[in-house]
């Protein structure tokens, strides 16, 4: 696949693993508990020299493409352990890039223990929009999200968002912090949901699936539970203010035969990119993909040596677009396989057949698409419409 000047790009977007490490212990954790060693083997910290590097590509993409958004997402690890002059040095690098007309956005993605007023006044500087990860309320949480000595990370998480918010409601960040959260098939999917909206405030969440495959033990069936009982708690809610972004995507699928996209989940868009980088500066395709152990998630190359146009031609990309565009042969006659795509590759992996099978939680995954049309039609959306969308 090539691109030319005249082929505007949407979005391009890298994961940028500015951290190796991290200050707690989430067992499900695909970078650390998932038996690969890529993040213990790499520097725990990106240096300035790859940071230059993937300015420097970032200006070559921007050359040779119409790029309307240029997005890096910093990522760990837990990426506040990088230290603050660091990152300061970091932010300036990036933002002092010429990327011909594209809008260069920064975000992170953290746990929120070691926010403290310097780490905000860095966030107002380089206007970075920050997100917290948290899984539920302290006894859902800790299950899963604890530190290192086994110890509870929920107060600590709690302090670093209400930092957050609160400076947000000061204007001093670019936009309202959200949550990231994993469902968890042993979680009340309504008790996860008002938490996040009527305890912590939050109008900005997502629910991710998790990142296992055919050759996990894992609960096919709860996922599709909790996200029933999180959807009928949305829809209960009824405020259109607060956006659940896995729930508002197939929705609004649902509604239109335009196809939202959710990263990692859906058939690839051709206008939007992401991919992956590690501390060490080499690229890599989707970042869950490393639990598989897959050649797939092989390193393309160092930042100093790439281009777009290079990284969308070579061998590992290809295959992904490939793979992200065939439907599984067992989703075939599935009515819901224009929507649901077979599942995110992470999910439809096994050593067997690598990715040509079903999703792990296809029976979750159609209990969910079905309830959720089942909204729209009580709400008095004509079926017709419905099928004629998700059939497009």
């Amino acid at each position: 696949m090539t691109t030319s000047k005249s082929e505007k790009i949407k979005h391009l977007e890298i994961i940028l693993k500015i951290s190796e490490r991290c200050n707690i212990n989430c067992s499900y954790c695909y970078v650390f508990n998932m038996g690969n060693s890529l993040a213990t083997d790499s520097p725990p910290v990106i240096s300035l020299d790859n940071v230059l590097a993937l300015r420097g590509f970032f200006e070559r993409s921007a050359a040779e493409n119409e790029i309307e958004v240029i997005q890096v997402d910093f990522h760990g690890g837990e990426p506040l352990m990088m230290k603050k002059d660091r990152f300061d040095q970091m932010c300036d690098i990036l933002r002092q890039g010429d990327y011909s007309g594209s809008r260069l956005e920064l975000a992170l993605q953290t746990n929120g223990i070691l926010i403290d007023d310097e780490w905000i006044s860095l966030f107002e500087k380089h206007k970075v929009h920050a997100s917290i990860s948290i899984d539920g309320p302290k006894h859902i949480n800790d299950r899963y999200r604890l530190d290192r000595k086994g110890k509870s990370t929920y107060e600590g998480t709690i302090h670093g968002l209400r930092m957050l918010q609160n400076a947000w409601k000061q204007g001093r960040l670019p936009g309202e912090p959200g949550i990231l959260s994993v469902a968890n098939p042993t979680a009340n999917g309504a008790e996860i949901y008002h938490h996040f909206a009527n305890v912590l405030k939050c109008q900005h969440f997502d629910f991710l699936i998790p990142d296992a495959h055919h050759d996990d033990d894992i609960d096919g069936i709860g996922i599709g539970r909790f996200m029933n009982e999180a959807l009928d708690a949305w829809f209960a809610d009824g405020r259109s203010e607060i956006f659940v972004r896995i729930f508002n995507t197939y929705l609004g699928t649902m509604l239109s035969n335009q196809f939202y996209r959710v990263i990692g989940m859906s058939a690839n868009v051709e206008s939007a990119y992401a991919f992956t980088v590690t501390a060490d500066g080499l690229l890599r395709i989707d970042d869950t993909l490393r639990s598989t152990s897959d050649e797939i998630f092989n390193a393309i190359g160092h930042l100093s040596e790439l281009s777009l146009s290079g990284v969308l031609n070579s061998p590992n990309v290809k295959e992904y677009l490939s793979l992200n565009s065939e439907l599984p042969s067992d989703c075939a006659d599935c009515v819901w396989n224009k929507i649901c795509h077979g599942g995110r590759l992470v999910n439809r992996f096994s050593r067997a057949n690598r990715f040509n099978n079903k999703t792990v939680f296809c029976s979750s995954m159609r209990l969910f698409l079905s309830r959720a049309a089942s909204h729209l039609i009580t709400a008095g959306i004509d079926e017709e419409t419905i099928m004629k969308n998700i059939q497009k």
